[in-house]
């Protein structure tokens, strides 16, 4: 599911990079990493080119779960450490789409995090003013998502 997801957001690549705002540029699909031999995958990776900073992209179908925050988290710290250069590039952001979300989970889930993420909308307005300007609005994720094509039991609402 989460790959059929993410199949209709690269079939609308370009409408994709523009509804999540200025400056987004595609990096790669089903990103590898290999950490010392374990091998692991970035749903999408982009790079805004106006804030020079990478954007790790996860998408998963079902609602919010903790352990997304930590997986997110692990892939924004890995993509900062393998790809970020710290003289050229600002610190790696992390987006996470889900269908669903229980807003205290999430609270729970990110107040520990250090990493700028932003999981549907909840993030938004709790982020410092430079994370705000890199990420999109909640709103513009769950437009992203929006596709005609798609029957009402494969869309993924944000809301």
């Amino acid at each position: 599911m989460e790959r059929d997801v993410e199949q209709a957001l690269m079939d609308r690549l370009q409408d994709t990079l523009t509804e999540l705002g200025r400056g987004f540029a595609f990096v790669g699909r089903q990103v590898r990493f290999d950490v010392d031999g374990d091998e692991f995958v970035v749903d999408m990776l982009l790079f805004n080119v106006e804030q020079v900073r990478y954007a790790v992209v996860e998408l998963k179908v079902g609602k919010f779960k903790p352990e997304y925050a930590g997986q997110l988290g692990f892939y924004v710290a890995m993509v900062d450490d393998l790809l970020r250069r710290p003289d050229l590039h600002n610190p790696t952001i992390g987006i996470l789409l889900c269908a669903g979300r229980n807003e205290q989970v999430v609270r729970y889930a990110l107040r520990a995090a250090n990493a700028p993420m932003a999981v549907a909308t909840y993030t938004w307005d709790k982020l410092p003013d430079a994370e705000k300007a890199a990420l999109p609005p909640g709103a513009v994720l769950a437009a992203a998502l929006a596709d005609d094509q798609h029957t009402d039991d494969e869309t993924y609402p944000l809301n």
